[in-house]
């Protein structure tokens, strides 16, 4: 038998398909969103997020502690619903592996708009992983700001 053809303990072929080095990793077939429609997306997940932004300041007032951490594990919960449901309507899993796995979708969108010169959706995920991960809920200001920028770069 030649290498390409002999058994491995796995239970394939040695060559049956190339080295996972060098193999194009996509995100398991994952929707891949033109900037036009990450921009609509997004505008799209900031306005519910600003929806319940009431609901999250008063979970922040709420928490007896100034602890970053602490703080993260009282709000990310609740985030991660908000952004959870958001990238499930948009065919992703439910809860955190959900939301990260459309994060990881969104990046090629980003990475267009940046090599055209543009960073509206770079600041938009930013934005929205800071609230995630940091808890630092953005103002209602901001949504607005964001979704006005978001909005006029997607038509």
């Amino acid at each position: 038998q030649s290498d390409t053809t002999s058994s491995s303990p796995f239970g394939r072929g040695v060559g049956a398909s190339p080295p996972l080095a060098s193999r194009q990793m996509q995100p398991g077939g994952l929707k891949q969103y033109t900037v036009p429609e990450a921009k609509c997306a997004l505008a799209k997940v900031i306005k519910e997020l600003a929806a319940k932004q009431d609901e999250l300041n008063a979970l922040a007032a709420q928490s007896d502690t100034t602890e970053a951490d602490e703080r993260a594990q009282e709000l990310m919960p609740e985030i991660t619903k908000i952004l959870g449901g958001f990238f499930k309507e948009e065919g992703f899993p439910e809860g955190p592996m959900g939301a990260m796995m459309g994060f990881m979708a969104l990046q090629g969108a980003v990475a267009q708009e940046q090599a055209d010169g543009g960073s509206d959706l770079a600041d938009a995920v930013q934005m929205l992983k800071g609230a995630m991960m940091q808890t630092d809920v953005p103002t209602r200001d901001q949504l607005q700001g964001m979704c006005t920028r978001l909005e006029a770069g997607a038509a």
